[in-house]
């Protein structure tokens, strides 16, 4: 029976079908892995079934094969905590709707930062030219002619951000602060290239700043 099942012939099905399998998957990891060897169950039937091997359908199962394993690893590699440290890892677990990989894209368009003094990074009314991440250190907010204080970790200029008006607040980071910040204008070009960025970080922001208004 088994003999029968793997005779040459019937190998192309067993390729097929697992290229089938595959395609059912909605996980990207699984759907290239079985591709992967649909494609070399194909490079069996190329060369054993015919009375001559079929180079050519090899060679491009060899590449399909190959291209896939790159790929492969790009999606090991982006659920990966790899080459992180300590810090950004904690950063990480704040902002849980990036992947790793997203998060490491999005972190090197940004900067880490330490306050040696206090640090004004947002003027009320001004054009606002960074996205920053508090993640430790006093924060003092001066709004129309207000001023209180939020505890970190916190976006800050993530409205200014998100709807590109001027900053709607003074803030002012207290001397030892540990901050991030992105280029606005870099980080939105990132965000037109990384669309699954763009929806892991507006998840972030957006559940930043509902938990403001919740503690309002």
């Amino acid at each position: 029976m088994l003999d029968d099942v793997f005779a040459k012939e019937n190998i192309v099905h067993i390729g097929a079908f697992l290229y089938l399998a595959g395609f059912l998957c909605r996980d990207q990891l699984l759907l290239r892995a079985f591709v992967v060897v649909g494609d070399v169950v194909y490079i069996l039937y190329f060369y054993l079934a015919p009375e001559q091997p079929l180079w050519g359908g090899i060679f491009w199962s060899i590449v399909f094969t190959l291209a896939n394993v790159v790929m492969i690893a790009r999606i090991v590699a982006d659920r990966t905590p790899l080459r992180m440290s300590e810090e950004d890892r904690r950063l990480h677990g704040l902002l849980d709707a990036l992947t790793p990989g997203e998060f490491r894209r999005l972190m090197r368009a940004g900067s880490w930062h330490r306050a040696g003094g206090p640090v004004t990074i947002t003027h009320e009314n001004q054009p606002l030219g960074r996205l920053t991440y508090v993640l430790d250190g006093g924060i003092a907010i001066d709004k129309a002619g207000h001023s209180f204080t939020v505890e970190p970790p916190t976006f800050i200029g993530e409205v200014a951000f998100l709807t590109d008006r001027p900053a709607t607040a003074t803030v002012t980071l207290s001397p030892g602060a540990r901050y991030v910040t992105w280029d606005m204008g870099r980080l939105r070009r990132l965000l037109v290239r990384e669309p699954s960025l763009r929806i892991g970080l507006g998840a972030a922001l957006n559940r930043d700043m509902a938990e403001k208004v919740a503690k309002a």
